[in-house]
């Protein structure tokens, strides 16, 4: 284990809380399935970046390597979307702009994260 101190990064809490609690909306009580990980982990994340503290380098890089791949995939989403939903633009305008909106912060909370890495 290789510990790395994290100041508190408002910011990058609120990212987290925010995916923690669009996760939660798919969490069912007692499994221990994809939604129940990615709502713990977000979790963690969000009261480390909110608090501050030290944690295992290895869980920065996998947060790090979490948000490469979404700002990754979502030009690849985003034209899915507009081909499931043609017939209804007003809806594939409203998740685009979702799909759009978590790129961003996900390309935010990677350069935060990247920096804490490089130290």
């Amino acid at each position: 284990m290789q510990p790395i101190q994290v100041q508190p990064n408002p910011q990058l809490a609120v990212i987290f809380k925010t995916w923690s609690t669009e996760w939660a909306k798919d969490v069912e009580a007692g499994k221990k399935d994809t939604a129940n990980q990615f709502h713990t982990v977000y979790s963690i994340a969000a009261d480390l970046f909110a608090k501050g503290g030290e944690i295992d380098v290895a869980v920065i890089s996998a947060l790090f390597n979490d948000c490469k791949q979404k700002t990754e995939m979502a030009e690849q989403l985003t034209n899915k979307i507009k081909i499931a939903l043609k017939d209804d633009d007003d809806r594939a305008q409203q998740l685009i702009t979702q799909v759009n909106t978590a790129a961003q912060d996900a390309a935010f909370a990677m350069n935060c994260l990247g920096q804490l890495l490089l130290k």
